[in-house]
């Protein structure tokens, strides 16, 4: 499985602990140290105490990559950069302008990250979270025979395009419609043939981008052999061939 992407990671992880950062801050600005710790107390107003609550919750958001988390993180650096801009200028705080004035970039910085395409978009669609899925990789070298599901009816041949331990992008001119199953058999390279029944996920009715016409399909089978075999395949065919991401 890929991992998630580092800006993501590193992001919520700096959230989760941003309380750390927030009693640190304090006790540098009021110059508390171990000392008298205890003083920090009276730095606790309810504005420290809402940081301290919420941020580890923009961080969750932020790890999840759902929807609610991405509005949550902008609504909460939006707050935080407006909010350092008030407190500032009432001279709520005891920061000097530099310390402010870091700390508002840093926020702008995770604002502009977030409004890229290639950062929202996993929080918007699933489909492009590549780091959920099993790495695919381009490999035309595959035939497949498609059958009627549970039959051995051939329907018609065809070619691969990409595969990985849970699908295969079948490259046909035949028309197909998502959620239909079929029975495959998958004809490798080394002549060798792999069993397994699958289900349409999509659809490429044309040629769009790097793929060429046909259907992505999961496998359906479940059974350790099956899985054993197009992982054994998969790590035989890896030095061969290049990964794809979407």
């Amino acid at each position: 499985m890929k991992k998630r992407p580092s800006v993501i990671k590193i992001l919520s992880y700096l959230y989760f602990i941003s309380p750390v950062f927030i009693i640190l801050q304090l006790m540098w600005a009021q110059k508390i140290g171990l000392h008298n710790i205890g003083d920090l107390r009276y730095s606790f107003n309810w504005h420290v105490w809402m940081m301290c609550l919420l941020t580890p919750f923009v961080g969750y958001g932020i790890w999840a990559v759902k929807e609610w988390g991405y509005y949550l993180l902008m609504g909460h650096s939006i707050f935080l950069f407006i909010n350092n801009v008030v407190i500032y200028a009432v001279h709520y705080t005891v920061l000097p302008v530099w310390v402010v004035a870091v700390f508002n970039l840093a926020i702008l910085g995770v604002i502009i990250t977030f409004v890229r395409k290639e950062v929202k978009s996993p929080y918007f669609n699933p489909k492009v979270r590549w780091w959920e899925n099993a790495a695919r990789y381009y490999y035309k070298d595959m035939r497949i025979l498609v059958k009627e599901f549970n039959t051995d009816k051939l329907l018609f041949q065809a070619g691969s395009f990409d595969v990985s331990e849970t699908g295969v992008f079948v490259a046909t001119d035949t028309d197909v419609k998502p959620g239909e199953k079929y029975s495959f058999e998958l004809i490798l390279l080394d002549k060798s043939m792999l069993f397994t029944d699958g289900e349409v996920v999509w659809t490429n009715p044309k040629e769009k981008g790097q793929f060429p016409k046909g259907f992505g399909c999961k496998f359906l089978a479940s059974n350790m052999m099956f899985k054993k075999r197009i992982r054994y395949h998969l790590r035989d065919i890896k030095a061969k061939v290049r990964e794809i991401r979407v």
